[in-house]
């Protein structure tokens, strides 16, 4: 299987775009940060970092690393920004990954990689994209190019109201104001933050904004695979892109993405689906499937409209657990408990729209159940459109 998995993403790399930026982002388990994780996975993460110094070689417009600790998420900065490769930097890299992975309980790291396709390139590497709002700090990281025109128009309802932009000037880096000269200096990612923000005070949701974007953007003609981004507001990750644009991988203890993964022992990658929107936080990973839609497809309403699966409890356990969710959905949600080899051992269906807060408890020892043998399960709450996992781990 590994070998599959591995020709698969070769595969993947082979057929991904010469030219284009690398993005990398981690995000740890519950009650953990990047610098109190098990030696074997900071390894891990380490090896991550590797693969993308080696990468910078290519990447001429220097590189960024950013940490998130959730104790402190107001004003956030990058850790250190480079016009150069990496590899031309290593020492500011090297030192920045040890910030990144040693000090401050980071919980979220994001890392990127620029080759300029847009804007000026006699700059330190202006990604991540910061947006500063309500003691919050948003972040975006972006792979692809995007015409400026296009976001200009859909930003300003086609240069009816710019206030958005007054009120939000985009960075010309010295290169004058944004309505004149200036305009050349401006960097696409820049105006995607923006408009990924204005949509998202408009709709006081951040899943409602981005699908609200990107599906705009697709129906002005811009291809998924131009939109390879990791968006985050320092609790969860939003990663959304073309087919294999980004892949995903869960250790025991965190969640990598990466644009160009390591093919080696430790993980197993999987690149996104086409148009998938993933959400990653501390808790586990939900996939919204066909995220962005088009003006030919059904009206597109986000499903299910509250659907969280909170931490099992006592976890580890030794009889009984319980696992909370909330749900509101007009779907069927199915709960299901598997094995490690994937044998299912516990399962329930529950039918919307309104489902509520749901506490679910499976006694590992009951006769009602198969007999089960101590080990880890995987708990499995799906609809067609979402799915959420989360590990649990009887102990007799």
């Amino acid at each position: 299987m590994r070998i599959i998995l591995q020709f698969a993403l070769v595969l993947g790399i082979l057929y991904q775009p010469l030219h284009a930026c690398r993005l990398w982002a981690v995000c740890v388990k519950s009650g953990h940060s990047i610098s109190t994780l098990p030696p074997e996975e900071r390894l891990i993460i380490l090896d991550e970092l590797t693969s993308f110094y080696y990468q910078s070689e290519t990447m001429q417009n220097g590189w960024a690393l950013l940490g998130y600790n959730q104790a402190n998420s107001d004003s956030v900065t990058p850790i250190y920004r480079s016009e150069s490769p990496a590899i031309e930097d290593s020492i500011t890299y090297w030192n920045s990954v040890s910030t990144l992975i040693d000090e401050d309980n980071h919980t979220i790291g994001i890392g990127h990689l620029r080759l300029a396709t847009s804007g000026t390139n006699a700059i330190p590497n202006p990604h991540p994209f910061m947006f500063y709002e309500d003691a919050q700090s948003y972040s975006l990281v972006h792979n692809g190019t995007v015409n400026k025109d296009i976001l200009y128009n859909l930003i300003t309802n086609n240069g009816t109201d710019i206030s958005w932009l007054i009120d939000h000037e985009p960075q010309t880096f010295g290169g004058g104001s944004w309505q004149d000269d200036g305009w050349s200096n401006v960097v696409d990612s820049d105006l995607l933050m923006l408009y990924i923000m204005q949509n998202i005070d408009a709709s006081a949701n951040i899943l409602i904004g981005l699908e609200t974007v990107l599906t705009n953007l697709v129906n002005e003609g811009v291809p998924l695979s131009q939109l390879n981004i990791i968006f985050s507001n320092g609790t969860n990750l939003y990663i959304f892109g073309g087919n294999n644009g980004l892949s995903i991988a869960e250790s025991a203890e965190h969640y990598a993405i990466m644009t160009l993964p390591p093919v080696n022992e430790y993980l197993d990658w999987l690149g996104i689906a086409n148009g998938e929107m993933v959400v990653i936080n501390e808790n586990g990973v939900s996939y919204y499937q066909d995220f962005a839609s088009t003006e030919s497809d059904d009206p597109h309403i986000l499903a299910p409209e509250l659907f969280k699966m909170y931490p099992a409890y006592p976890n580890p356990f030794n009889g009984s657990v319980t696992i909370s969710m909330d749900g509101a959905t007009n779907e069927t949600i199915d709960f299901s408990i598997y094995s490690l080899v994937g044998e299912l051992v516990y399962n329930t269906i529950m039918t919307g729209p309104n489902i509520g807060r749901v506490e679910i408890q499976w006694n590992a020892k009951s006769t009602k159940n198969k007999t089960v043998s101590s080990g880890t399960y995987f708990v499995r709450m799906s609809t067609s459109a979402l799915l959420e996992t989360q590990k649990i781990l009887f102990i007799k």
